[in-house]
């Protein structure tokens, strides 16, 4: 009965879903782009007829679609095909640019009971792997209806989200148990599960696939031509980064140049939509800035480069000296910062970890990570980085230790999905 009144008042929603959709995409037009994806209309040549059994692969956006990606790969190894849905334009693009053509992709149908029928007609899984925390009742269940065996592979379930889906708890329980396995990152996250009325069978703590993230294999290549295009600079990027964030960083990074005059402060935006904003924004504080889609070399009086093209932060990350990884100077709850990790550059995030709240106090706890308050501990920060060496090798070793124990939970997971469906 909860789930009926559930898809019921999705039903009477779907019309202001639509219209927040469209409004999106006045700024995003690709968030118009294969609207009847979303109603579970696949394209029958989308999934060709094959042998191999498919395994349907969820993650929301960038971030999850990030770290999935090991996991996909070890998957294709498995000789299964694999469709990997998003809902978000930049979830689809780093789908595209990271695995190409060796996985399908379409946008995920709406948690409705008639789409998810016709999508599953379409597709036809062997198993559905849910990135972190997507839960949405219907699909879960007719999955377990259609004996499609479900994983919610790095389950994340912080205390705020508890204490939503708490107040929805029969329609929560009845979800949870219609999963097969859930690999929870930590025990604290595992035992939120448990609360809200998981059997304690089905739970496993795996850890974070997260912590497995391989450099691309063109990695060096990529990052040398990077070099030539930017400069002999002393680099700080602000990767990630919402509204609010970039006028701090700009501050900071303002300040240090008047003894650092080589330092270069590399921005990505989290949405590229908001290139143009931030480029503004950079111009009116008197940087001269040069945009990565230009094609252009950094000149020596260039103060900001700006990373206005999708699927590129990584390599940027190998060129950098300090990152600032953003979604957390604002109350957004923080983004990965496992790439920056592996590519050994030093962490400073905000204080807004709420995302990622067990990750990033391992790092803290072990000196692999700076934490600062607001901007103007952003900026002391910054400065004490910037200005040694040993601080800044300090800060990389520690979060390398961290990195490199936490790892293993890739191999844990992907043997108790091919053990559920082979």
């Amino acid at each position: 009965m909860s789930r009926l009144i559930y898809s019921l008042l999705f039903y009477l929603l779907i019309p202001a879903v639509v219209l927040r959709l469209l409004w999106r995409s006045i700024k995003e037009p690709l968030y118009r782009a294969s609207l009847p994806e979303r109603f579970g209309f696949v394209n029958f040549n989308l999934v060709a007829e094959s042998d191999q059994p498919i395994i349907w692969v969820h993650a929301v956006s960038a971030g999850e679609t990030i770290a999935a990606i090991p996991l996909i790969k070890k998957l294709l190894e498995s000789d299964f095909k694999i469709l990997v849905t998003t809902m978000t334009p930049a979830g689809r693009e780093r789908v595209r640019t990271i695995l190409g053509p060796s996985v399908l992709h379409c946008y995920a149908p709406y948690d409705l009971p008639d789409a998810i029928s016709r999508f599953i007609d379409k597709v036809r899984p062997r198993a559905l792997i849910i990135i972190d925390t997507e839960l949405w009742p219907n699909i879960i269940h007719q999955c377990c209806e259609r004996n499609i065996k479900t994983f919610l592979v790095n389950g994340r379930m912080s205390a705020r989200s508890a204490a939503g889906y708490k107040c929805v708890l029969r329609l929560t329980k009845v979800m949870l148990n219609e999963l097969d396995v859930v690999a929870a990152q930590t025990h604290s996250h595992g035992e939120r599960f448990v609360d809200l009325g998981l059997a304690q069978e089905k739970l496993v703590v795996a850890g974070s696939i997260k912590f497995d993230h391989k450099l691309p294999p063109d990695f060096a290549d990529r990052t040398n031509g990077l070099k030539i295009k930017l400069g002999e600079r002393f680099i700080v990027i602000g990767a990630s980064t919402h509204q609010g964030e970039e006028a701090m960083i700009l501050k900071a990074c303002a300040e240090l140049r008047k003894t650092r005059d080589d330092l270069l402060l590399v921005l990505a935006p989290r949405h590229l939509h908001r290139c143009d904003e931030v480029k503004r924004l950079a111009e009116e504080s008197g940087e001269k800035i040069i945009l990565h889609s230009t094609g252009n070399q950094c000149e020596m009086d260039t103060t900001v480069f700006l990373l206005d093209t999708m699927g590129e932060l990584t390599y940027f990350y190998g060129v950098a000296d300090i990152a600032i990884v953003g979604g957390s100077l604002v109350p957004v709850g923080g983004h990965n910062l496992m790439e920056a990790v592996a590519a050994s550059v030093p962490v400073i995030m905000g204080p807004h970890l709420e995302n990622i709240d067990d990750i990033a106090a391992m790092f803290r706890e072990a000196g692999g990570l700076r934490i600062v308050n607001d901007a103007q501990h952003l900026e002391e920060e910054l400065s004490s980085l910037v200005n040694s060496d040993v601080k800044r090798q300090e800060l990389t070793d520690s979060a390398t230790r961290v990195l490199n124990a936490n790892k293993g939970a890739l191999e844990k997971v992907q043997k108790i999905i091919l053990g559920k469906i082979r």
